[in-house]
């Protein structure tokens, strides 16, 4: 039998705790990849094997406008020391059933201002690419991610992948 998909019916982000509904055009979400090493040694074909590393997580945000707030956070994980908290809002929805949550929260820093290009009667869009060291995605209330690059936690649907290989170094 198919089977229709969830659609994203409504989102709004925030920025530091301020909502930017209908001023944030789109948010790219980061890409979340286990690195690997490809091991051969005898094997019929290669392999790949978790070396207990993340490639770097990063994303961006399109606003309809040039926000002061947000351009003036430019940067900021370096000069203050303090992150920048990024949560994204949505509801998914397939045909005949109930809407469900998807919370996305992030924390990290924005690392570039692209301030795009001016037409007349049209909106002055930026976009700024983040770096982000705290990721959480939550769907239908349920925590699928849950990663925290600095305590060293990979959470994948409750289970902390680095669990074992913090204890066994004594971390």
């Amino acid at each position: 039998m198919a089977m229709s998909p969830k659609i994203l019916k409504k989102s709004k982000l925030f920025v530091d705790g301020k909502g930017y509904l209908g001023i944030a055009d789109e948010i790219s979400l980061p890409k979340v990849t286990v690195k690997t090493r490809e091991v051969t040694s005898g094997f019929q074909a290669p392999i790949e094997l978790d070396v207990g590393q993340l490639e770097k997580l990063e994303g961006s945000i399109t606003l309809l406008e040039y926000n002061a707030d947000v351009l003036k956070l430019l940067g900021d994980w370096g000069g203050t020391g303090r992150t920048i908290n990024l949560t994204a809002r949505g509801a998914i929805q397939k045909q005949g059933a109930a809407p469900e949550p998807v919370v996305v929260t992030l924390h990290g820093f924005f690392k570039e201002v692209d301030m795009g290009s001016w037409k007349d009667g049209e909106e002055a869009k930026m976009t700024l690419q983040y770096a982000v060291q705290k990721y959480k995605l939550e769907v239908n209330n349920e925590v699928i991610y849950n990663i925290d690059l600095y305590n060293d936690i990979r959470e994948i649907a409750g289970v902390d992948h680095m669990a074992n290989l913090r204890k066994t170094i004594g971390a």
